[in-house]
């Protein structure tokens, strides 16, 4: 019974990250997933010239299933943020970076939130910027996981995501003039691979890896 007793908390609290962790898989799943099916009920829709949040917007037939699809991936964002924080505390020992790579995802998804409650034009659906938060989640996951010494494949992309997400950001916002009205949803869904997919990967691997810590 004791030793029974001993097992709960470390039983319980990997069970906790496991599903925090599995709500980051779902993130990129929600983005793309939630983008395709709102664009099925908005005729002439174009996601080469539009952006994404215009499938919630006042000329969408159908505007509550993108809003509802966003709402809930802001919802697992910060799960994930949660996830995160567990783990990393538990693979690395460390408590600060984990706890800041955790915030920045966990603000990331206050932003995706509102954005589904205020969908554009309103000024709330930017959420003041707060979405921002996501350019440095990776790098400060990879510096929370710089001396573990496995998940090597893991560090790799996500300092070589950090990267191109900064190159892709500056693009967005007018570098070299790369974009324009024809072209904005087609880099927009560039820049997304760079913001959502990544979180999916980690979220799997992290998973994994406290896993097979446990054994």
């Amino acid at each position: 019974m004791n030793a029974y007793t001993s097992t709960m908390p470390h039983t319980s609290s990997l069970s906790r990250e496991r599903v925090l962790l599995m709500a980051g898989i779902a993130v990129p799943i929600l983005y793309y997933g939630t983008m395709l099916v709102s664009s099925l009920f908005f005729p002439g829709y174009s996601h080469i010239t539009r952006y994404a949040s215009e499938l919630g917007g006042p000329d969408a037939i159908r505007p509550a299933i993108f809003n509802t699809g966003i709402i809930l991936l802001g919802i697992c964002g910060i799960a994930a943020g949660f996830g995160y924080t567990f783990a990393l505390r538990r693979l690395t020992g460390k408590k600060t970076l984990p706890i800041l790579a955790g915030l920045l995802l966990g603000l990331f998804g206050v932003a995706m939130v509102m954005g589904g409650l205020f969908p554009m034009p309103d000024e709330r659906h930017g959420a003041y910027g707060l979405g921002m938060a996501v350019q440095l989640a990776p790098l400060f996951l990879w510096l929370a996981l710089l001396k573990h010494p496995g998940l090597r494949g893991l560090k790799l992309f996500l300092l070589v995501t950090f990267v191109v997400s900064l190159a892709m950001f500056a693009i967005m916002m007018g570098v070299g003039q790369m974009v324009t009205r024809a072209n904005v949803g087609l880099f927009q869904r560039m820049y997304s691979l760079t913001t959502f997919t990544w979180i999916g990967i980690a979220s799997y691997y992290l998973m994994r890896e406290v896993g097979a810590d446990r054994r």
